[in-house]
């Protein structure tokens, strides 16, 4: 509820005294956030058998002004991301029969209940579900006391509730649960799984998915991925993961990879299990190209193929909130023992006394994981930044296979802020891949950036493409790169190219424009 006082002129009053009363006027504020009213439960469960009638309950609180409501029996339909909405009817109309009235007014601080049956189907599967949809028909009548033509806006509040049942001793049904499509997608720079799984029963399911990556070689490489629906990925867990498919319905499962996928072909496969058994299982070839799911990159390193490296990048810091001492982790998901050697030097090379690896010699089994720790070697701390490598030379079993990676290291030590200092180069397409554009970026500036660009390409009033590339990947002083963008879709024609620059957490972002024609 607000209260307002509003200050007017008074007459005869000076400006010094109507400056005083201004600054004496307060706009009081009395917050209440009740709820109008609660219903208890959400979700009517309970387990039975088919054909079976169950009596159900629900609890409406009142809190505040009376309020009418209608309810009505209906049937569920579930889109590609999990929601669950109302079908207009009920498909089974003698299936729920309300023992309380379908017209039901709930007074302030009253208590009513809507109770039910529900005949379950002779026919079901493992889980049936249908809705009752409770809708607010409560108006505020308009002002009579005037004779113009009044226009307004009557939003209508409606409230799904659910009946689930479990269903014991549960008759065969025809068809088997089908998974249609299945890869990986590309979100904010980070692979995810999508699949899409289809049921064709006359009665749903509660099911539960895995998926893994399987490389050229036969090796799986990321192993027991749950999968959810689209509309729970941000539930906790279980309820995440549990899968409730209804009837006829065609959802979407996904989960981001919890490691990255580097390039190259693998098997995605995707289990399906009830609680007894295997319902679905399915294979799907996956190719992941170079510039594929770029964030990761700004993450986690590579070496051999087999050794994943993080961070890969690590900054040590005397400025107050900074770390004097970071964990790089190495892991080896390949199935050969490899021997990995650490050597700092400076960008040129040179080996260099400020910075600290322990230990410089690890050897690491198949499947093993080890971490070293990097920290400033003693007192080198003076008031310049500095900028070195750790050089990761790494040997596989028998020295068969050898291969190195860089990671940078910055220990910053000069607390003056100062502005980036960047240039953008003219975006371009690639040569090879009309659906790849370039463009490169420069950093003049005395300290590393974490730069992240967006694209947004317009024409006229067609909808904008919008893609992305830098993803945090440090950019040194003086470095210079090309970020490379893949478009969604195949484009062409002239675009205005939108260049969204975020190039660090302090600075904010800038904006540029340029001109590009797509072949």
């Amino acid at each position: 509820m607000l209260f307002a006082m509003v200050t007017t002129g008074v007459r005869g009053e000076s400006p010094a005294q109507r400056t005083a009363r201004i600054n004496t006027a307060r706009i009081n504020a009395e917050a209440s956030f009740r709820p109008t009213f609660r219903i208890d439960p959400l979700v009517f469960q309970c387990q039975a058998i088919p054909g079976q009638t169950v009596r159900f309950k629900f609890r409406l609180s009142g809190s505040q002004k009376p309020i009418d409501f209608s309810i009505q029996p209906v049937s569920l339909i579930q889109h590609r991301d999990g929601k669950v909405t109302a079908a207009e009817t009920l498909r089974d109309r003698d299936s729920v029969r309300l023992l309380s009235s379908s017209d039901l007014r709930l007074g302030g601080g009253e208590v009513q209940e809507i109770e039910g049956t529900w005949t379950l189907p002779r026919d079901s599967g493992q889980f049936v579900s249908v809705g009752l949809l409770v809708t607010d028909r409560s108006e505020e009548p308009f002002s009579k006391q005037t004779t113009q033509r009044q226009l307004g806006v009557r939003f209508v509040t409606r409230y799904l509730l659910r009946l689930e049942a479990d269903i014991r001793r549960v008759n065969s049904v025809q068809g088997e649960i089908r998974l249609t499509t299945g890869g990986l997608v590309d979100r904010d720079g980070f692979a995810h799984v999508n699949a899409l799984l289809w049921n064709p029963h006359d009665a749903g399911r509660r099911l539960r998915a895995k998926a893994r990556m399987i490389d050229a070689a036969g090796r799986v490489v990321i192993d027991e991925v749950p999968l959810g629906l689209t509309s729970r990925i941000n539930q906790p867990e279980p309820k995440r993961f549990a899968l409730a498919v209804l009837p006829r319905s065609e959802v979407t499962l996904t989960a981001a990879l919890p490691e990255p996928v580097f390039p190259g072909d693998y098997q995605l496969q995707i289990d399906v299990r009830d609680d007894s058994d295997d319902v679905a299982q399915q294979s799907f070839r996956v190719h992941v190209g170079e510039y594929d799911f770029q964030a990761q990159r700004s993450v986690v390193g590579r070496v051999l193929k087999s050794i994943q490296v993080h961070p890969s990048a690590i900054e040590l810091s005397t400025l107050r909130g900074g770390n004097r001492l970071v964990p790089l982790s190495l892991k080896n998901q390949g199935d050969k023992a490899v021997s990995i050697r650490v050597v700092a030097t400076d960008r040129n090379g040179n080996e260099v006394s400020w910075l600290r690896v322990r230990p410089e010699r690890v050897h690491l089994g198949s499947g093993a994981g080890r971490k070293l720790m990097v920290t400033m070697n003693g007192h080198a701390a003076d008031a310049q930044d500095k900028y070195a490598e750790l050089r990761l030379h790494a040997e596989s079993e028998f020295a068969t296979n050898t291969g190195s990676l860089n990671v940078p290291v910055a220990m910053l030590n000069d607390d003056r802020p100062r502005d980036p200092d960047v240039s953008l180069g003219t975006i371009e397409v690639d040569e090879n891949n009309p659906r790849i554009i370039r463009l490169q970026i420069t950093n003049h500036g005395t300290r590393h950036l974490a730069p992240h660009l967006i694209v947004t390409l317009t024409r006229g009033n067609e909808p904008p493409v919008i893609c992305e590339a830098g993803y945090h990947a440090w950019l040194l002083p003086s470095e210079s790169r090309e970020l490379r963008f893949q478009l969604p879709e195949s484009t062409t024609g002239i675009f205005k190219a939108s260049i969204h620059a975020k190039l660090n957490r302090t600075v904010d972002p800038t904006l540029t424009e340029q001109t590009i024609t797509l072949p």
